[in-house]
């Protein structure tokens, strides 16, 4: 079966989706998520690090499990942070793992609903803590326009700037039929009342927020060049200060590092070829279970807290991607099982005795008495 795996990259937390079918659009074949170093307080162990790990763990559980991992995306919200895994992605060798940004997962996911739901174009309405982002999506081949930003102030209501923006929505030129409001760090829920209250087209949001992004990241990743055609995203990487636009930035790739010495294969994604596989392979100990060193290298008082978890991070995705229901297979063991019918004991035989047949019994048996 053909899988795609998502990830949603957030500066305290990681959350991944294993999705059905070669374009990511299928059920959910299982998901989980954990808690960055960061998050737990512990400055040893890197958040892209801790994803790199979390990714070959969840390779190795599909192939075993007989999947086809065929594409991976990993959405982010720091640009520090997606710069620091591209860099792993590219020291462990870590190949078809498509960054992008959480604005981009976000309208790969509100394309697919536009398509599911039957509407042409979709209004998708990203909102951030300090941000707020309007794009209208085309169902059919992902394109974006009517890009609008509102800039957001953290702590305050930010139901005056939503608002704002999505006053007149039905109006635009490219005629939405429907908003789709997604969230990073903020709570859908609670402004999804007020916008339906605001705009007389119909307001859904993912049914699953906390992981909507990293569904999106998986959407994104197995369509990538239908995204690669949305020039008109360009405008959300304007920076307003300085009005320079970044032209990888709305595609969500990360820029190659100034080092000259890097060659060009630092990317946004890691182009190691079919050629480094073998050396992927042949370097086990240390690129499919990085978690093994991470012993050697941190303090003794945090050795067992990180190594736990670097291990658990490796391992825990690992086995649910098999546990697919099979036919004539339970997913749920009883806690006790009935008792083993033991065999039918066999009558035991005296060896003892002889018979006149046995050419080995004493001569005295074989006398009449």
């Amino acid at each position: 079966m053909d899988v795609v795996l998502g990830v949603s990259m957030a500066p305290e937390s990681v959350r991944m989706v294993v999705v059905e079918g070669q374009n990511g659009d299928g059920v959910t074949v299982e998901e989980d998520s954990f808690d960055t170093a960061a998050g737990l307080g512990l400055a040893t162990l890197g958040a892209s690090e801790q994803v790199v790990a979390a990714i070959l763990g969840t390779r190795e559980g599909a192939a075993e499990a007989g999947h086809h991992l065929l594409a991976t995306g990993v959405t982010w919200t720091d640009q520090a942070e997606a710069a620091s895994l591209r860099d792993a992605l590219a020291a462990h060798q870590v190949e078809n793992v498509m960054l992008v940004s959480a604005f981009l997962a976000a309208a790969a996911l509100a394309q697919t609903v536009g398509s599911a739901i039957g509407y042409e174009h979709i209004a998708m309405l990203f909102v951030e803590p300090d941000t707020a982002t309007l794009a209208v999506v085309d169902s059919a081949d992902g394109s974006i326009t009517d890009v609008r930003r509102q800039s957001l102030t953290p702590g305050d209501d930010p139901g005056p700037g939503l608002l704002s923006l999505v006053a007149g929505l039905e109006a635009l030129q490219s005629r939405p039929e429907g908003l789709f409001v997604v969230g990073s760090g903020v709570d859908v829920a609670a402004i999804k009342p007020r916008l339906e209250a605001a705009t007389p087209l119909a307001v859904s949001a993912p049914e699953e927020p906390e992981t909507a992004l990293a569904r999106g990241a998986a959407l994104a990743s197995a369509n990538a060049p239908l995204f690669a055609s949305s020039t008109a995203a360009l405008a959300y990487a304007q920076d307003p200060g300085t009005g320079e636009v970044d032209p990888l930035a709305y595609l969500g790739f990360v820029q190659g590092s100034s080092d000259p010495s890097a060659g060009d294969g630092v990317l946004a994604y890691s182009a190691a070829g079919e050629a480094n596989e073998a050396a992927v392979s042949a370097d086990t100990g240390q690129r499919r279970r990085p978690v093994l060193l991470v012993g050697s290298t941190l303090a003794t008082i945090v050795v067992g807290g990180v190594v736990a978890l670097a291990i658990s991070l490796a391992i825990s995705i690992r086995p649910t991607v098999a546990l697919r229901p099979e036919p004539a297979q339970s997913l749920i063991v009883p806690a006790q099982q009935p008792p083993r019918r033991r065999p039918p004991s066999r009558p035991h035989r005296n060896r003892s005795r002889c018979t006149r047949r046995h050419r080995l019994c004493p001569r005295q048996d074989r006398r009449r008495p």
